[in-house]
């Protein structure tokens, strides 16, 4: 499988490690349910915005997007 480049992590991990809902975490993150069930399932990018909130909301480094 090809590495994915560019900004990625595991949304859903991150959400299901701190034992949130999708509408708990998209409240949090100022998102719809909809938008982050989007992203979780790959089918929107994750802006330099988007980033941000959840380096926030998640207590996440920006390293952390671009993994190994």
């Amino acid at each position: 499988m090809p590495k994915k480049k560019g900004p990625w992590i595991d949304l859903k991990k991150l959400r299901e490690e701190k034992k949130w809902i999708q509408e708990e975490a998209a409240e949090k993150l100022g998102f719809t349910r909809s938008y982050l069930s989007a992203i979780e399932n790959g089918r929107r990018g994750i802006s330099i915005k988007v980033m941000e909130k959840i380096i926030k909301v998640f207590d996440v480094k920006y390293e952390d997007f671009y993994g190994d």
